[in-house]
């Protein structure tokens, strides 16, 4: 449970635009159902790029765009070209996916469009939509996890689907035949940076066939840091800031040569 409160609030709001242009490397566009995330996660920096419910517990309000589908396929009419990221921001499969099917039913027009998509997500619901993915030469999907220790992954992430689930996520996805790719981060300091946890993580990852991992580290923040020292005690503020070398380059040697010895590509997110 998200420490602070209980109750999720629901808001459904209209967005004025659909798609918007991406920073992010490999990725043209970005589309983004929700606004918000009831994941809940400690180390996530968009309410601190945001400022998204202030005031409020991180995870605890979720806007949902009810007029995004509408939306989006009216810009498409005017640009295709390119990648479009699903839930840069937000995670398209968050809980209140099962009920909206806002990342569905985009995802149905993307591909009528002929676009190419890269979805990241903690969620093993986006197994629901197989049907749509598993056809579409086009689709990436990519699967979040850090660390693959329950009861850390239950603080640090305390609604998104257990290690477990995930990983039996990526083994479906694989099965299907889709372009799938571990995204493991954040390596937090003092947390999930150890070898043996490092380790730990490509094995089972590799067990399920995934062929590539894209890493990165915490990404300190104030208002994630906050929620960091909150929920985990024994961590400093000073480690979580520790320069990313060479601390960052120690942590990339540990995730290389693991992946090397299982025959996966290690890329870094950024």
């Amino acid at each position: 449970m998200i420490p602070g409160g209980e109750l999720l609030a629901v808001k459904l709001v209209k967005c004025k635009n659909a798609v918007s242009p991406s920073k992010l490397p490999g990725l043209d566009w970005a589309v983004n159902p929700y606004r918000g995330c009831e994941h809940g996660c400690a180390y996530c920096y968009v309410q601190d790029l945001t400022r998204f419910s202030l005031g409020s517990t991180w995870g605890e309000t979720v806007e949902v765009k009810a007029n995004f589908a509408k939306q989006l396929k009216k810009e498409l009419g005017k640009r295709v070209s390119g990648v479009y990221g699903i839930g840069t921001v937000t995670d398209p499969y968050q809980p209140a996916e099962a009920r909206y099917e806002l990342t569905r039913n985009c995802l149905q027009i993307l591909k009528r469009f002929g676009a190419s998509v890269s979805i990241l997500t903690k969620s093993d619901l986006v197994l629901r939509d197989l049907d749509i993915l598993s056809s579409w030469a086009g689709a990436e999907v990519g699967i979040s996890l850090a660390c693959v220790d329950e009861g850390v992954s239950s603080i640090l992430e305390p609604r998104a689907p257990a290690p477990i689930r995930r990983l039996g996520a990526l083994s479906k996805l694989v099965d299907a035949g889709i372009d799938t790719y571990l995204m493991a981060a954040p390596i937090v300091p003092e947390l999930s940076d150890s070898e043996k946890m490092i380790h730990q993580l490509v094995d089972q990852v590799a067990s399920v066939g995934v062929k590539k991992i894209m890493w990165d580290r915490y990404n300190p923040r104030p208002f994630a840091d906050a929620r960091m020292v909150s929920r985990f005690p024994h961590i400093e503020i000073s480690d979580l800031h520790s320069p990313r070398d060479p601390f960052g380059f120690k942590m990339r040697c540990a995730m290389e040569y693991a992946c090397s010895e299982r025959g996966i590509v290690l890329l870094d997110a950024f």
